[in-house]
């Protein structure tokens, strides 16, 4: 309930264009990225009692073993306090290693600072002010604001500094894009995530709200995006983003989207849907046991954290600004899965994904308790189904045409209009119906407006 209300207060306050004073000097105290509070005195906690993921990270560590990001993983086990020696050690691998990129870096400062020899932390400073990125896409906002937050003590101006410009860069190129429900791209979502939760652990300035309605919505849009069946991998199972083309599925690319879920998870963990996303991730065939993924499985996972179950979920997602269906049979892992995106229908059934014709030849395909009809930009005739007289009954035409009307007319009833979506699908929805033939063809508006 309190998620929902400050949803609608943010909705509003977006709708009347009213926004409070912000300063953007951090009075917080180090660590600020990432490990504020509660956070810490958690991870803390799984290092005391020598939980599941903190076994498995330790041993990577006992024995020397590689993992994804050297830096990060060394300095988070000398925060959490694995060991007084690991701060040393990952503050010598950034500087022996060219090839660190800035946001490791300003993590060891900021988890180290304190426990390394002071010309070591002020060379890592140094450094950091020297490798600020230009403010860009998301990741280099997230850098940004990373190297921002580590210079506090050191360098307060230049602090102040660029976390305004950074904040304000937010909402020039990205917060417009996400009000408009513009899909961040996948290798996006956990750099945003890193970025929404350090602005407003130190600034309390929450970014979710230029664009409130896509957060609210976004664990429920991630949990449909997934195939149904895991894939197997490596060191444990793996959910799988829907994706395009030929090819094995991108692990890595997996690795880093459970880590951003388990970070929205964090970010407001008294959500409903929040906590649906929270049961779907708390399945341990999915905890993340490779060098990749394990400093970021010990960093944001919440066992005791309670989850819902996500089985009362919709079980289809229609996107109509950017034109794209996603639908399943179920929260089975057995579940057949479809999606129409970007001008194609993709199907998942008995473990295999296949593209199907966007053809008016191409069979419909009944799932999820609608029926998926493929139509035609030109539809030189029109399409027609039957209705079955069920209590409610959803029909999706795809392969029309984008933003057009469409007449639709049910047997005995007046010809009503609807209108496509951007990507050319018409959502159709009857209650109650009578059994009676529907045809649906591009209205004479349409056509003459042309």
């Amino acid at each position: 309930m309190r998620y929902w209300i400050w949803m609608m207060a943010c909705l509003s306050l977006n709708g009347q264009g009213v926004a409070p004073e912000e300063s953007y000097k951090a009075y917080t105290e180090a660590p600020r990225l990432l490990l504020k509070g509660a956070r810490l005195r958690l991870l803390t906690r799984e290092r005391e009692r020598e939980s599941i993921r903190y076994q498995q990270f330790a041993g990577y560590l006992s024995n020397q073993m590689a993992m994804g990001e050297m830096g990060f993983a060394l300095a988070l086990a000398g925060r959490i306090g694995a060991g007084e020696q690991y701060c040393g050690i990952a503050a010598r691998w950034v500087a022996k290693d060219k090839k660190t990129d800035v946001r490791q870096q300003a993590l060891v400062y900021d988890w180290c600072g304190d426990k390394i020899e002071a010309a070591q932390a002020k060379a890592l400073a140094e450094g950091l002010k020297r490798s600020l990125p230009a403010a860009g896409g998301i990741a280099s906002l997230r850098d940004r604001a990373f190297v921002g937050l580590a210079l506090v003590d050191y360098d307060g101006a230049f602090s102040e500094r660029v976390m305004r410009e950074t904040v304000g860069q937010y909402r020039a190129a990205v917060a417009p894009g996400l009000r408009a429900a513009t899909p961040v791209k996948a290798e996006d979502l956990y750099p945003l995530m890193e970025l929404l939760h350090v602005v407003r652990d130190n600034l309390e300035i929450d970014l979710r709200q230029e664009s409130a309605r896509y957060f609210l919505d976004l664990p429920l849009v991630q949990m449909l995006g997934y195939y149904p069946a895991p894939y197997p991998g490596k060191e444990n199972e793996f959910r799988v983003m829907f994706f395009e083309g030929d090819g094995e599925p991108d692990l890595g690319l997996a690795t880093m989207m459970r880590a951003a879920e388990l970070a929205l998870v964090a970010l407001d963990n008294n959500a409903e849907l929040a906590q649906s996303l929270q049961g779907w991730l708390m399945q341990d065939r999915y905890l993340l046991r490779s060098g990749q993924g394990i400093a970021y499985e010990l960093l944001w996972a919440n066992p005791y954290q309670p989850g819902l179950t996500y089985h009362h979920l919709p079980n289809s997602y229609h996107d109509r600004r950017n034109g794209r269906l996603f639908i399943r049979d179920n929260w089975e892992e057995e579940s057949r899965f479809l999606c129409y995106y970007d001008g194609k229908i993709q199907l998942f059934e008995d473990g295999k994904r296949k593209l199907l014709r966007v053809s008016p030849a191409t069979p419909p395909v009944e799932m999820g308790g609608a029926t998926i009809l493929v139509g035609g930009q030109d539809l030189l005739k029109p399409v027609q189904f039957e209705l079955a007289g069920a209590d409610r009954e959803a029909w999706y035409i795809v392969g029309l045409r984008a933003n057009a009307v469409y007449d639709v007319e049910v047997d005995d009833q007046e010809i009503e209009e609807a209108r496509t979506d951007a990507g050319g699908i018409l959502s159709l929805e009857f209650v109650k119906p009578a059994k009676a033939g529907v045809r649906v063809m591009l209205s004479a508006y349409a056509k003459g407006s042309e």
